[in-house]
């Protein structure tokens, strides 16, 4: 499903991040085109994993609030993402408060103001 190197590559920017939004954008600034797209694409494809069953069980009933959880899980990194992997049931039901936290979104931002266009990738 995903290339070693890229799938290491990216979890080691969403670490570096720490859950800031601004900090991601601060490291994304640096990433070429296609580095904005290969981030991006990774990101939601670790996404969509969880926005299935079983971890959907376990989440609020939105199409809107399960992306923002599996979002929100992708952003607190892989020994996290691993963790609910493991054991969806720890997944929290709503993670509205929490909203600032989500780094989904910010590589298409950074491409938008440094190349002034869209990853194209959601």
């Amino acid at each position: 499903m995903h290339n070693g190197n890229r799938t290491e590559w990216f979890w080691k920017t969403i670490q570096r991040a720490n859950s800031d939004r601004e900090k991601l954008k601060d490291v994304l600034w640096n990433f070429e085109l296609d580095e904005l797209i290969s981030f991006q694409e990774e990101f939601v494809d670790f996404s969509i994993e969880l926005q299935d069953q079983p971890y959907t069980d376990y989440m609020e009933e939105s199409e809107d609030g399960i992306e923002d959880i599996a979002n929100w899980v992708v952003s607190k990194g892989k020994a996290f993402y691993d963790e609910i992997l493991r054991n969806p049931q720890s997944l929290p039901r709503s993670v509205n408060l929490l909203s600032h936290e989500i780094l989904y979104g910010v590589a298409d931002e950074v491409c938008f103001e440094k190349y002034r266009k869209s990853t194209e990738v959601y």
